[in-house]
């Protein structure tokens, strides 16, 4: 039998995908009881599968108004950026001393078979792994944590900023130039381009973010 913990996480695990690729729109208002019956769980199981996703930034839980999917923000997407340059930089901080030759072989292989990807789902989810793996000599649990929860709402934007912007050509030959920084141990320059990295992809994100928005003042206009 499932427990309470691992069903919620089912049903979050699912929803989160959904959300991602857009099977969700930004908006729409999700109600607990129709969730219950598509997946077959109580709606005590659904709402704590709500709370995590709030959490995360994937859902808005207003008074009166329900959950509903939380919208791509400018100033949310500016806001990650920010605390994911800070967080991921000394993570990577911590995490270079440690790192073995079976490490760095491990960041070749993952970058090698980003390269190749054929698909924006394939790609998110090896751009994922190579942050995760990176980070995980650090042996910083809590921070390791903030990182994910982090990542998994800026994951949103990321598939947005592939698929309408050219900015993956770049995202990967930095990819490839941290790695380098990080097998001489030059822990402050593989930080400075982490930061640089996240920074540019963000900065990317909120121009385009805000000139849509501009563009649907128009059109209402």
């Amino acid at each position: 039998m499932v427990d309470k913990q691992s069903a919620a996480g089912i049903v979050s695990d699912a929803l989160r995908t959904a959300i991602i690729n857009n099977e969700l729109p930004a908006g729409e208002r999700l109600r607990q009881d129709a969730i219950a019956t598509r997946f077959g769980v109580s709606q005590m199981i659904v709402r704590e599968a709500f709370k995590q996703l709030v959490v995360e930034g994937l859902l808005r839980n207003e008074p009166r108004r329900g959950v509903s999917v939380s919208r791509l923000n400018a100033d949310e997407a500016w806001e990650i950026s920010q605390l994911r340059a800070l967080i991921e930089a000394q993570a990577l901080q911590w995490a270079i001393p440690n790192m073995t030759q079976r490490d760095f072989d491990a960041y070749q292989k993952i970058l090698a078979d980003l390269d190749v990807a054929p698909t924006v789902d394939d790609k998110i989810v090896l751009n994922a792994r190579f942050h995760e793996a990176l980070y995980t000599p650090s042996e910083k649990p809590r921070t390791l944590e903030m990182i994910e929860n982090l990542r998994k709402n800026f994951e949103r934007y990321l598939r947005f900023t592939w698929e309408e912007t050219h900015h993956l050509k770049q995202s990967q030959a930095e990819h490839w130039a941290i790695l380098e920084r990080c097998k001489k141990q030059d822990c402050e320059g593989a930080c400075s381009l982490l930061r640089q990295h996240i920074l540019s992809t963000g900065e990317l994100l909120v121009a385009s973010l805000n000139n849509i928005e501009a563009q649907s003042i128009q059109i209402r206009t």
